[in-house]
Order: structure tokens, then C-alpha cells, then sequence
């Protein structure tokens, strides 16, 4: 079981997601820099980056939590634009946790709603067994401070590039060159930390367009060959945004485990071998594949139907887990990634409805929403989800 965190001092994203949830030993929540009246107080991305934190502070203290216990901290910028000034003002929030900071990754969207600038995604922990990790000898992309935290068997990675630390990417600009040099940066850090590229059991991609994906899935595709059999890939999601900075056309995000991992698959989704997993179950905790529209032989279900979509991504995310042995009532969070120019209202009502009819507790997951610029072709909306399956 998990616990929705209530908080009624803020704003909650049309009362759509939980304010937060607390699962064994880790909370998620996720907040920008609107006040009680649904606006941002601060029009400036500095500003909008420490209002956000103060939101974040303030859902944390509610589950007796502060910065230093975040593990993972997603910062999502509408257009990539003023990430350098976000980058310093994250830099300078987080100068008090010291050697304490969380593993940050800046990601360039195309748009969020209000006047929003930011918006983040985080991950904390209550258990005393996290340490933060920085590695001299390799890089940090724009906005990292650390190449990781640890908690206990876990492992969240900061975003990885194939930048050089000062926002140059490496040469030559071709999708299957970044994408070997991220995969072979991220096996590094892992291996210094005792752990191997077979130890990922979750994963994030972001690209700058549909364009790079052939060429990015030849590259992973490579260097998962010997690590991973085709049908035990790391569940991933492949988000297309406008922008990561100049030249970088691959930012990715890993998690993973030094430990016992099963993968999950339901036999009602359809399964993409030397792709992604549809889920891992790791103890208690499932993690789940960004999942879409897209049925067996690779037909969009509903296609040009918005609110079809949703519900048939919805179905596919309700029968990972029920396959998992878990219901709907156990998914403590999920992110939603809208293309660009879908209506929120319409997507509000649909997810609602859907968890109305399913749920048997009163309470959505935890959650955030955010457009982007593609996702698989002819879907309009994608969805990833993590669950926590104790009883």
C-alpha cells in the first residue's frame, strides 16, 4: 500500500494528481512555481526555479523530508530556454546540501500550461543508506552537480550526455556516435560504482526529434548486444523535445539495481524485443515502460482520436501491472507527456474518468503532465508509471 501525501497549501495541477506519494522508502512529488491562485508567483526562470523549490520544500516536510534526502531531481524547461540560469539557481539552492545533492537532469520541453517555466519531478528517500557521487574524471552535462545517489541497492543517475562538461559535444554529430558515447559514459559511472550496464533496469531518452531514432536504436541496440537477451531491454521511455542544447541530440536518464530484477510482461500489450521491456519488478516495486497507443503489429489504437488514446494507453499501463499481480490502486505515480497542442481540459477528464472506474481507494497517483514536441508516430500521448505492489 502507499499513502497519498495533503497538503492544501498549493496549487495542485487541476486537482489531477496526488500532491505526492509516500511508498516504503521513497516519495514522489512533483511541483512548479504556481501559488494558491494558479498562477506562478515570479515571472523570471530564477524566480520560478526557487518558488518551485519552495513548493518541493514545503511537500517534503510533509513526509519529514528536506533536499538532502532527494535522490532524483527532473527539471523540465519549456523551449530549453534560460537553462543556464536555471542551472545556477539549482546550483545555488542546493550549495547548503553539500556533498548531499540530488542527481539533476535539465530536459527542454515544448511547453507546460499557465505561464509555467519550469517545472519539477522528484524523487526522495527517508532511508539513511543514500550517498551522492561525483566521478573527476568524467563530465557532468548543463545542470548536474553529481553523477548519481545511491540508495541502498538503487542507483539514479544524473543525466548523461556526450558533452564535455562545458556544453561542447563531442564530435562527430551523429545520433549513433552520441548515443554509444552516452551507453559507454553510463557503463563507466556504473562500474565505478561496483555495478555494470546489465544492472539498468529503467531508462529515459531524450532526443531532439523522430528523426534521431532509427539511428539512436542501431547504436543501443549495439551496445546491449551480449548485455541484454532482445526480450530483457531495460523498460524505456524515447521522449522527442525540442531542445537539450546546442549539438546534443541524445540526454539520457538510467536507474538501476545490484540486484534480483524479474522482468513483467502481459501478454494482452504488445511487446517490443531489442527495444524495451514492458516492466521490471524489483521487491515490491514495479517499474513501468513509457507505454502509448500502439497495439499488436504496431497499429495506433484510436488513431486521431485523443481521448481513445488515453484510454488505451491507460488499459495497457492497468494490465502491466494487473499481470504483476498488483491493480491500479497500486500505481503511486505517473508522467504524462502530451504532444504539442493537445487540450489538458479533454486529457484531465479522460485519465480521471479512467481511474474513477478502476480505482477502489479515493486517490489518483502522484503525477505530472508536459507537452512535447513527438512521440511514437500517430500517438498523442504517452504515459509511464511507477508501482508499488505491497500488501
Amino acid at each position: 500500500m502507499w499513502t497519498p501525501m495533503v497538503s492544501r497549501e498549493l496549487f495542485s495541477e487541476n486537482d489531477l494528481f496526488s500532491r505526492g506519494a509516500i511508498a516504503g522508502d521513497f516519495v514522489f512529488v512533483a511541483q512548479d512555481g504556481r501559488v494558491s491562485s494558479g498562477e506562478p508567483a515570479e515571472s523570471s526562470i530564477e524566480g520560478q526555479v526557487r518558488r518551485t523549490l519552495d513548493n518541493l520544500a514545503r511537500d517534503l516536510k510533509v513526509a519529514g523530508l528536506d533536499f538532502e534526502n532527494i535522490a532524483s531531481l527532473m527539471v523540465y524547461l519549456p523551449g530549453y530556454e534560460g537553462a543556464g540560469a536555471a542551472a545556477q539557481a539549482l546550483a545555488d539552492a542546493f550549495a547548503k546540501s553539500g556533498p548531499n545533492c540530488p542527481a539533476i537532469t535539465l530536459v527542454g520541453i515544448a511547453g507546460l500550461e499557465a505561464g509555467c517555466r519550469v517545472r519539477m519531478d522528484a524523487i526522495a528517500t527517508s532511508s539513511r543508506d543514500r550517498r551522492s557521487f561525483r566521478h573527476k574524471d568524467l563530465p557532468l552535462a548543463q545542470g548536474s552537480l553529481c553523477h548519481g545517489v545511491r540508495v541502498s541497492d538503487f542507483i539514479f543517475l544524473a543525466g548523461v550526455d556526450a558533452t564535455d562538461g562545458q556544453g561542447n559535444a563531442a564530435e562527430p554529430l551523429k545520433i549513433q556516435f552520441q548515443t554509444t558515447k552516452v551507453l559507454d559514459r553510463i557503463a563507466r559511472i556504473l562500474e565505478l560504482e561496483g555495478l555494470s550496464l546489465g544492472d539498468l533496469c529503467r531508462t529515459f531518452m531524450f532526443m531532439p526529434g523522430t528523426k534521431y531514432r532509427p539511428g539512436y536504436g542501431e547504436a543501443r541496440k549495439d551496445v546491449y548486444k551480449g548485455v541484454f537477451a532482445e526480450d530483457a531491454f531495460p523498460p524505456n521511455s524515447g521522449i522527442y523535445i525540442p531542445d537539450l542544447g546546442p549539438n546534443v541530440l541524445l540526454r539520457s536518464v538510467a536507474v538501476a539495481y545490484g540486484g534480483a530484477k524479474k522482468i513483467i510482461a502481459s501478454a494482452k500489450v504488445r511487446k517490443a524485443p531489442g527495444s524495451f521491456s514492458q516492466s521490471v519488478r524489483i521487491g515490491n516495486w514495479l517499474l513501468i515502460a513509457g507505454q502509448d497507443a500502439v497495439g499488436f503489429n504496431r497499429e495506433v489504437e484510436a488513431e486521431d482520436d485523443f481521448e481513445g488514446q488515453i484510454e488505451a494507453t491507460l488499459r495497457h499501463l492497468k494490465d502491466i501491472v494487473e499481470e504483476a499481480g498488483g491493480t491500479l490502486d497500486d500505481v503511486v505515480k505517473t508522467t504524462v507527456y502530451l504532444t504539442a497542442g493537445q487540450d489538458r481540459l479533454r486529457f484531465a477528464i479522460a485519465y480521471r474518468r479512467f481511474f474513477d472506474r478502476y480505482l477502489r481507494a479515493p486517490k489518483t497517483p502522484a503525477g505530472l503532465t508536459m507537452e512535447v514536441e513527438e512521440l511514437a508516430p500517430r500517438c498523442l500521448v504517452e504515459i509511464d508509471a511507477v508501482a508499488y505492489l505491497a500488501r
